[in-house]
């Protein structure tokens, strides 16, 4: 058996990608696990739009916010599981774990990205509301495409300047 020491810098770099991948591979089942129990998340709902509805009250509008709702006068927002960014928070940490080095030796910045990535899923939302009540962009567009992929870019981008300056 071949020892670690023995590889070349080229083997070494591919055992690594393998290792990456296997270890994306395990944390892609426990997502697709969780997807498939789909747990109850109303009660973190319910919290989550009682926020929106405050932080998006300082922008001049009266929502209120009842269950998982945000609703001011004919419009209403639904907040959803999606709405939470638990599979952005999901996938910056699967990307952490499978990353080369010990997920707890990092554990400070894992915990600051997902804090960053919680700040940025909450401003999402709540450009999502303003921009879709003043009627700038449709809300189609806004919600399924620009924070859909700005989110994912957000994730990829703390990712990314972890492994160069921090690992």
């Amino acid at each position: 058996m071949i020892s670690r020491d023995q590889l070349t810098e080229k083997q070494e770099r591919l055992l690594e990608t393998n290792i990456f991948l296997a270890k994306m591979l395990g944390v892609g089942a426990v997502f697709h696990l969780i997807l498939y129990l789909y747990p109850n998340t109303v009660a973190v709902q319910s919290l989550f739009s009682n926020l929106i509805a405050y932080l998006t009250n300082f922008l001049g509008y009266s929502f209120a916010s009842p269950g998982v709702y945000v609703i001011q006068g004919s419009s209403a927002y639904e907040i959803t599981q999606d709405c939470l960014g638990w599979k952005s928070m999901m996938a910056f940490t699967a990307l952490m774990y499978a990353s080369p080095g010990k997920l707890s030796e990092n554990l400070r910045y894992l915990l600051g990205g997902l804090a960053g990535i919680l700040v940025v899923n909450i401003v999402r939302v709540i450009t999502t509301i303003h921009l879709s009540e003043i009627g700038l962009i449709s809300f189609e567009i806004i919600h399924g495409f620009l924070w859909k992929w700005s989110l994912t870019a957000v994730v990829l981008v703390a990712w990314v300047y972890w492994f160069k300056y921090y690992q």
